[in-house]
């Protein structure tokens, strides 16, 4: 953020606060998600609490249990499936013939291969394969194909995709809306989360 200026802000804050710090940027891809997600994390550590040469190593790989995509975008429901039945779909294909996107794919060839990702982005259309982007609000968002369909990404799956326990992504389907499920757990765009708090 602001050509790393943001970044040497905030570590000369902990510095001059008395912490010795580390910091890193991790994939969740690294850590068993199937999902692109690369964050900051900070590690401080009071400088009078360790010796001068005491030296944080963050993880690089995650050995415990990955999920895949097919044990995360396993709803059922009808009501995800995009097809040309629905009117955002006519949008969809009118996207596929912008200039971004002329000429590049067909429908037959995107729905080729099962669990295949699709990022609608505001211009061009980006495709995964075994991860997804990182969640966020949008224009149509995340489509993949399950049984030769395009689905849309439920708020359900969002939830598997960040590797929260199947039990608990359980426990609230069905209480909260699948429209109101998927604004917790997908990036909002910050530039209209500031607008709607103005």
């Amino acid at each position: 953020h602001d050509k790393g200026n943001t970044l040497k802000v905030v570590l000369k804050l902990l510095d001059d606060a008395g912490y010795k710090v580390y910091h890193e940027v991790l994939n969740s891809l690294d850590f068993g998600v199937p999902q692109m997600r690369e964050r900051i994390y900070f590690v401080g550590i009071k400088k009078e609490l360790v010796d001068d040469d005491f030296s944080y190593e963050f993880p690089t790989r995650y050995s415990g249990s990955t999920q895949s995509l097919e044990e995360c975008l396993i709803d059922s429901d009808e009501k995800l499936i995009f097809d040309e039945n629905l009117p955002a779909y006519q949008t969809f294909l009118k996207y596929l013939d912008n200039k971004y996107n002329k000429g590049k794919y067909s429908i037959d060839e995107l729905l080729s291969k099962e669990y295949r990702v699709l990022d609608t982005r505001q211009s061009d259309l980006r495709i995964y394969e075994e991860k997804t982007p990182t969640l966020r609000r949008g224009r149509h968002g995340i489509l993949y194909v399950r049984d030769g369909q395009f689905r849309k990404l439920s708020g359900y799956e969002a939830l598997l995709l960040q590797k929260f326990p199947k039990k608990y992504a359980d426990s609230v389907r069905g209480k909260i809306s699948n429209r109101k499920l998927l604004q917790q757990t997908v990036k909002i765009n910050s530039n209209k989360r500031k607008k709607k708090t103005v």
